[in-house]
């Protein structure tokens, strides 16, 4: 039995003797190792060769190329200080003064340090000496330019000694003069003025005593800033010639720096070609073990591919398959007797792993088909599962999620994303993010594209939590319009309110220029001047009246408008829309155009367009506005195109088709309505016209209104007959009594000269009660009020009262705010007089020859 035992061991023994000496792994060994040692002379050859010519490259690039880079870098910092020493002679400001001399003085220090740092002494010597010249001649030059600005300012501390010369006429342009820069006066003018002086102090005592010293003065201050400037213009072609001289210097030092530099060259492709001899033999070398290598490993791949074929096909699913018998004693045999007992626990794994499948697509199915995003995190918050909506909710792709990721790592993503780090109650995300391991939680995050997500967070017992996600932004949208439509409302009432105290201002102003203008005693000057205001007032008015139609809301009311006038009366209020750095360029179609559209609204459509191209321009642009003519094919009708274009950022692809939605804006969140755009299309639907985008994002857009022309045998417009005198400059009041009711005093009282100039008479009222007792005491012929009287009394109101009391009594409205307004907010009739704010003599003489010619 013992002797049995020991041949089963001897047995055993010699076959593990037989299989090392037939074993893959000794000529697999022998094999590398030759490789490795002929790898390693290769690598010792190549590394010495580079070690050698790296150290011929570290004398180059520490000395050589150093020292080239330094002198260049001297030349290039001279030049600069000659190039800035010209604009710094011409300053005029000393703070500037004393702030480019520490500018060009700490540039000056810099050279002389750098130029110390050169390897060559000689070389460090020479060019430091050169950059001190300079730097001296820069000092003097300093100094002379706060010479000059001294001298300067000291004259100009002496502009209130000539005050008294404003009493002459050749006073006023020389003080003028004097302030804005008194080295500027020539010394002609100076001797004409004291001429003058001298002149006027014979006729009549003058106090010459004050002002003699101060041209005194002034003569020899220029004198001075003269031979200064004269020698700063030296001191600067001085710095230019040093410059140049540097220049000439450093190509000196580049040329013998480049010689060197190539005589390195030389030895190191020496060195080169004698390693380049014994790298071809280790290579030759190579190539024989790696044929060897090849003619060994080519048997054993093909019985490995054998093996290999046999294990796919079981992967694959065929379990009935033999297993291939090899005549080898080495590992590749061994592995094919050892491939039978895989194939019998692979039909096993294969039926549990098919069951395992089925679940597992089930459970991915829903699981990735929620409508809610869903999440998962362990006790150490790393990632265990998640929808694919979860990452489409938060806005992250697909590949910037793993599995084990960490929560914070999630969180740091979403930041750029999200409007603010902190939740609704204040906690922070780490706080957050530990209290909904122990509770139920809901909380919303918002994001910067405007979307709102709801957190619905819940502890797992095991440790960690899930979570729901659900998009309110649509919710949220909905009760955003609302509230921006409440906002937008009440800047049209907060519009129309300004408008009205400026048209009360513009009356005001307007009544008493026009009471001027009906005076013989002004001169023409005088008169000029008042025509000039009075034409400054107008455009006020002009522009009070676009503000009004920018601010009103109210149902279209069609009529023929002359295309190009009306651009040409909104242009300052569109220029006014702009930033200083923007500019408005408007080309008309060379003949006149009709169109038939509203046009309050036809103004506040291209305000609003003119709005967002200044918002697409935040550095700067331009807006093309164009008119041009074309053709609706759905009509068959001729039409107008109005292009608004701008420079500015474009609109993404994606969005050019949301632009038109209301409440959709591509801005930030907070900077815009998102009705702008909606306002245009329903402004331009409404007119029977169409309208078009076109972008490229980054460089411009373009937005064209369509819009019909006028024909005026298809439409017809009312006609109103207001049958006036051709000339209303005047009126005869003679005899004419007038109750004129208005709670400002400012507006009322130049109303009331301009009536009585005409002859008649005029008693004044603050409010509706004051109206109602003057008229109930003494005859009038005439009421004219203002309909907005303050607090709760209206001119409407008056109005009624006294039709009832005196029904023949003509009365007069006046106000500043639209007609729609009006209606809306007073009960104003269409058919009573109204006179529009501000007023005009023309105007009221119109109104009043037209209700007193009627009674």
């Amino acid at each position: 039995m013992f002797r049995f035992a020991r041949d089963k061991t001897s047995s055993t023994s010699e076959q593990r003797q037989l299989m090392r000496r037939k074993s893959i792994r000794p000529h697999l060994m022998l094999t590398l190792s030759v490789l490795l040692i002929l790898t390693t002379l290769m690598a010792g050859f190549s590394l010495f060769t580079l070690w050698q010519n790296q150290y011929l490259l570290d004398r180059i690039t520490q000395t050589t190329l150093v020292d080239t880079q330094t002198a260049l870098n001297l030349s290039e910092g001279v030049a600069q200080i000659a190039a800035l020493a010209p604009y710094t002679a011409a300053s005029a400001r000393p703070h500037q003064i004393q702030n480019e001399k520490k500018q060009l003085q700490a540039r000056a220090d810099a050279l002389s340090d750098e130029a110390l740092s050169l390897t060559t002494a000689t070389y460090a010597s020479e060019l430091s000496q050169r950059i001190q010249e300079v730097e001296g001649t820069l000092d003097k030059l300093m100094s002379n330019v706060e010479r000059e600005l001294f001298i300067r300012e000291d004259l100009m501390a002496q502009q209130f000694s000539l005050d008294s010369l404003n009493e002459h006429p050749f006073g006023q342009p020389f003080i003028t003069a004097f302030r804005q820069d008194p080295t500027r006066i020539s010394q002609g003018w100076i001797q004409q003025v004291t001429r003058s002086l001298e002149q006027a102090h014979l006729k009549s005592p003058l106090p010459v005593q004050q002002i003699m010293p101060v041209l005194a003065s002034l003569t020899r201050g220029n004198a001075h800033i003269k031979s200064l400037r004269a020698e700063n213009a030296f001191l600067l072609a001085s710095i230019r010639a040093h410059s140049d001289r540097m220049t000439e210097h450093v190509r000196d030092i580049v040329a013998a720096h480049q010689k060197e530099v190539s005589e390195q060259q030389r030895l190191a492709q020496s060195a080169i070609n004698r390693v380049m001899l014994v790298m071809v033999l280790i290579l030759l070398s190579l190539v024989i073990g790696v044929f060897y290598l090849y003619r060994f490993n080519d048997r054993m791949a093909k019985d490995l591919v054998s093996v290999t074929d046999e294990m796919l096909n079981l992967v694959h699913g065929d379990t009935n398959q033999t297993p291939i018998e090899l005549s080898r004693q080495d590992e590749i045999g061994k592995l094919a007797t050892a491939f039978l007992a895989f194939q019998k626990n692979a039909v096993e794994k294969a039926r549990i792993t098919q069951d395992l499948f089925n679940q597992n697509v089930l459970l991915e199915t829903i699981f990735h088909e929620m409508q809610d995003g869903l999440s998962a995190f362990d006790g150490n918050n790393r990632l265990l599962a998640w929808n694919n909506k979860y990452a489409s909710l938060l806005g992250l792709e697909h590949s910037q999620l793993a599995l084990g990721m960490s929560i914070e790592e999630i969180q740091q993503q979403l930041s750029p994303r999200r409007q603010q780090a902190v939740t609704e109650n204040g906690l922070q995300d780490d706080a957050y993010t530990r209290l909904r391991h122990k509770e139920p939680l809901l909380f919303e995050r918002h994001f910067k594209d405007g979307r709102i997500i709801e957190y619905r967070s819940q502890p797992i017992p095991s440790g960690g939590f899930i979570t729901l996600y659900r998009d309110l932004t649509e919710i949220r949208q909905i009760d955003l319009a609302l509230k921006q439509s409440q906002k937008m409302e009440t800047l049209g009432q907060l519009t129309g309110g300004i408008a009205h105290d400026f048209n009360n201002l513009l009356s005001a102003l307007n009544g008493n220029l026009e009471l001027l203008d009906i005076s013989n005693a002004l001169d023409d000057t005088s008169r000029r001047y008042l025509t000039r205001a009075l034409s400054v007032t107008e455009k006020g008015s002009q522009l009070i009246e676009r503000l009004l139609s920018f601010s009103r809301t109210q149902p279209l009311n069609p009529e023929p408008v002359n295309l190009m006038q009306t651009i040409d009366e909104l242009s300052d209020l569109m220029e006014y829309s702009l930033d200083f750095n923007q500019q408005l360029s408007i080309i008309h179609y060379p003949q006149d155009i009709d169109i038939y559209v509203d046009k309050s609204g036809l103004e506040n459509a291209l305000m609003n367009l003119l709005l967002n191209a200044n918002a697409a321009m935040p550095n700067g642009g331009t807006v093309t506005l164009t008119t041009r003519l074309c053709c609706l094919l759905r009509q068959q009708q001729l039409a107008v195109i109005i292009d608004i274009e701008d420079t500015g950022c474009g609109i993404h692809p994606e969005h050019i088709s949301k632009v038109m939605e209301p409440f959709f804006s591509t801005k930030e969140k907070g900077k815009g309505s998102g009705l702008g755009l909606s306002m245009v299309y329903g402004f331009v639907e409404q007119s029977s016209g169409d309208i078009t985008i076109e972008s490229r994002q980054g460089k411009s857009t373009t937005i064209s209104m369509l819009l019909p022309i006028y024909d005026a045998k298809s439409v017809r417009v009312p006609q109103y007959d207001h049958s006036t005198p051709t000339n209303m400059d005047t009126i005869d009041l003679n005899g004419v009594s007038i109750l004129l009711v208005d709670d400002d005093s400012d507006v009322s009282q130049p109303i009331a000269q301009l009536l009585e100039e005409q002859g008649a008479t005029v008693m004044l009222a603050r409010s509706a009660n004051e109206a109602l007792t003057l008229s109930d005491t003494i005859k009038h012929d005439c009421v004219i009020s203002d309909i907005n009287l303050g607090d709760t009394e209206t001119g409407i109101g008056l109005r009624n009262t006294l039709e009832g009391h005196h029904p023949s009594l003509p009365v007069v409205l006046m106000s500043g705010l639209p007609k729609a307004q009006l209606i809306e907010q007073f009960g104003y009739d269409t058919n009573w007089e109204l006179i529009t704010k501000p007023i005009t003599r023309y105007a009221l003489f119109t109104a009043l020859n037209r209700v007193l010619s009627m009674h």
